[in-house]
Parts: structure tokens; C-alpha cells; sequence
């Protein structure tokens, strides 16, 4: 069984929201619920072994190469070994995200990708994270790994959340 256990750099099929049609559907069904920003980017999978990173795309296709600033992130980060889930956004000038039709321009590039860096940067953005320095944590509940990534990462690097089974409060 071994073999099917989480693995640095071989990428996970990513988990994916359950939509509902309305907040107290979930909560009722849920109790407790952790509500994010939507953030409207490219799906990233990032894995870390000291100073060799790997970043995936949603289809679980290496995109390494083709953005640079989600490597340097990652080695920024004081663990060793990670896995992350996220999303990769190309801010504008106001801060606000480019469509993602214009973020996308961004994978897949292997051709100009110092200039593409320059024109189009990526921030790079958690919701989960998977492994941290030898410990799976993808079957862990999910407060557990919110709290131990909130220990890992800085906070500019985690999309915002809130948790509560409060029905106005989520609203």
C-alpha cells in the first residue's frame, strides 16, 4: 500500500469544491465550515524536497519552468519538504487579478519566460497543504492543516478564510 501514499513530486489529482445552492444547505449539512475568497487564478500543486521544487497545473502537467516566482516562493518557505495547493494569480497594477484567460498566458511557456515574468508576474496563493517535512497531512482534518499552515507559510501567502457555522456571519 505503500505505493499509493502522498509522494513529493508525484502531483495528487486535485480536490475539488462540491457546490450547494445556498449557505444554510451547507451549514446544516456541514456544521462548521471554512468559506475562502474565490480566487480566480490558475490551479497550482507545489512540491518542495530542500532546493528542488516542482509546480503542477490542475491537468497534473509540470509547469515548472514556466513560472519562475512560484519556485523562489517555495524556496523562500523555512520547510524543507512541502506540498501545496493554491492558485497562481497575475495581479495588475491596482492589485486586482487579470482574467484568467490572461494568467494562463503564463503556463506552458517555454520560450521568453523572463520577459513574460516581467510583463506578466504571478503571486502565488495556499488553501491546503498536503505534506509538510516528512508528515502526510492529506488525510488530517481540515483545521489541522489550516492551523499547520498557517506555522508554515507567511500570511500574505494563504487565500483568506473564515470559519464559522454562523449562517449571517458566513453571508
Amino acid at each position: 500500500l505503500d505505493r499509493f501514499g502522498v509522494r513529493i513530486f508525484r502531483p495528487l489529482q486535485p480536490m475539488l469544491a462540491q457546490p450547494a445552492d445556498d449557505i444554510v444547505e451547507s451549514l446544516s449539512e456541514l456544521g462548521r465550515a471554512a468559506l475562502e475568497l474565490k480566487v480566480v487564478g490558475a490551479r497550482i500543486q507545489v512540491h518542495r524536497d530542500r532546493n528542488d521544487v516542482a509546480v503542477y497545473s490542475r491537468s497534473l502537467r509540470d509547469v515548472t519552468g514556466s513560472v519562475p516566482e512560484v519556485v523562489a516562493a517555495a524556496l523562500a518557505l523555512p520547510a524543507q519538504r512541502i506540498i501545496l495547493d493554491g492558485e497562481a494569480i497575475a495581479p495588475r497594477d491596482d492589485g486586482r487579478p487579470h482574467p484568467f484567460q490572461v494568467t494562463m498566458r503564463r503556463f506552458g511557456r517555454k520560450l521568453d519566460v523572463d520577459a513574460m515574468r516581467s510583463e506578466l508576474p504571478l503571486e502565488p496563493y495556499f488553501f491546503d497543504l498536503l505534506h509538510l517535512d516528512g508528515e502526510d497531512l492529506i488525510a488530517a482534518p481540515a483545521s489541522e492543516r489550516f492551523a499547520r499552515m498557517e506555522e508554515a507559510l507567511p500570511a500574505g501567502r494563504i487565500v483568506p478564510r473564515r470559519v464559522t457555522d454562523d449562517a449571517a456571519e458566513a453571508a
